[in-house]
């Protein structure tokens, strides 16, 4: 099948099968977390803070992808990998002895957040040294795929996990899934890796790396896309779903695991629809159109107080993230240059630091006006600033 070429490359596979139980046990672990928060603390405002916190570590991104242009990759995967584990086993362990206390999950979470903003541009950065030219297309899409769907599918592991295993339970799933990806990575050898780029000072590279996607137009227009929607409609899933399942729609743990497993519905959907499209045309527009059916699909949800359609909303809501992402990721990817993907992908997670801004003041905006007013704000603000991007850079809209 064209669509899946890039799999026939064993280092590839090896790296988008790892890419898959990563980012799967990472977005499962912001769900859980959330919940955690919850119960410990009874407080949006400690929620908002705490998701902040898993994500504050992504402001270092742009420095990880310098790191990433510089070092050996394989080994910078297998050491974000065996973080990771450690992370997830010290949760298990302290929730088992009954020692967890707020201080511990805050510490954790920021561990965590530094971590994946590690883990992320190495291993897009890692793509193009695992397939030839004329499978890189397909593994760049097949890469962003894997990532951007697990963004909406592994919270919706995540809260199923908390119902049916309980909080200790699903940090144990969690710390297996870590497992079996560090020993996924051990198997990762012989594959020749590009030149690093060891003729500059770090800074000198990081400087290069911004400037870079300054100047291209394309590029920077893609980046303050997914910087506005990091902080005006991502925050949905890790602020306010959990405070919209206890407080509006009344539903409890097992409300808000049915309605993180029908936005990963949502996105299972997706991945399907984009990987069967191959290399398609007109990515900009589609990318544009999902994520205005994003935003709305969110306005709509924060008017709703029942159950079966939010639940509805919630399903559309991941459909078109998971579209939004994954188009976006292959549009940055496509349009930069193999020296320079390591720190634009850097970049990509580093403006993922609206998302915990965002999360920390959807928390502090729903704990003053309630979760259904601050949701709709938010909604309302995406929508009114896509519609400026739009008009702004029309260049987007054109993009194939």
């Amino acid at each position: 099948m064209h669509q899946l070429a890039a799999l026939r490359h064993r280092g590839f596979r090896l790296v988008w099968g790892a890419a898959l139980l990563s980012s799967t046990g990472h977005w499962a672990d912001i769900v859980v977390i959330g919940w955690l928060t919850l119960e410990l603390t009874n407080s949006p405002l400690w929620v908002g803070i705490v998701a902040a916190a898993k994500m504050a570590g992504y402001l270092a991104g742009p420095f990880m992808g310098v790191v990433a242009d510089r070092m050996d990759k394989r080994k910078l995967l297998l050491f974000a990998g065996s973080l990771n584990l450690a992370v997830a086993a010290t949760m298990l362990l302290l929730l088992a002895l009954g020692w967890l206390v707020l201080w511990h999950v805050i510490a954790l979470a920021l561990v965590g957040s530094l971590t994946w903003a590690l883990e992320n541009p190495t291993r897009q950065a890692y793509v193009p040294d695992l397939v030839n030219n004329e499978d890189l297309t397909n593994a760049i899409a097949l890469n962003a795929l894997a990532i951007e769907i697990t963004v909406v599918v592994g919270p919706a592991l995540g809260g199923l996990l908390i119902p049916v295993l309980g909080m200790a339970g699903a940090y144990a799933l969690m710390t297996c899934i870590y497992v079996v990806n560090v020993v996924v990575l051990l198997r990762l050898r012989g594959v020749k890796q590009s030149a690093p780029h060891v003729h500059e000072s770090p800074l000198e590279s990081l400087v290069g790396g911004i400037r870079y996607a300054w100047h291209n137009q394309t590029v920077f227009a893609l980046l303050v896309i997914a910087f506005l929607l990091n902080l005006l409609a991502a925050p949905y899933r890790y602020a306010f779903l959990p405070l919209f399942a206890r407080y509006v729609l009344d539903t409890g743990p097992a409300g808000y695991g049915m309605l993180t497993a029908v936005a990963g519905v949502g996105a299972f959907a997706a991945g399907v629809w984009v990987v069967s499209l191959g290399n398609f045309g007109r990515k900009g527009r589609l990318m544009v159109v999902n994520a205005f059916a994003w935003a709305v699909s969110l306005l709509a949800f924060a008017a709703s107080t029942w159950y079966s359609l939010s639940l509805a909303l919630v399903f559309v809501a991941g459909l078109t993230q998971a579209v939004t992402w994954t188009v976006a990721a292959t549009l940055i990817l496509a349009n930069t240059a193999q020296p320079m993907r390591g720190r634009v992908m850097g970049l990509r997670t580093g403006v993922v630091i609206a998302l915990p801004i965002g999360n920390f003041l959807a928390g502090a905006l729903a704990q003053k006006a309630g979760p259904a007013m601050a949701q709709g704000a938010y909604a309302a603000a995406a929508i009114v600033l896509m519609i400026a991007i739009v008009v702004l850079a029309p260049r987007v809209w054109k993009l194939d």
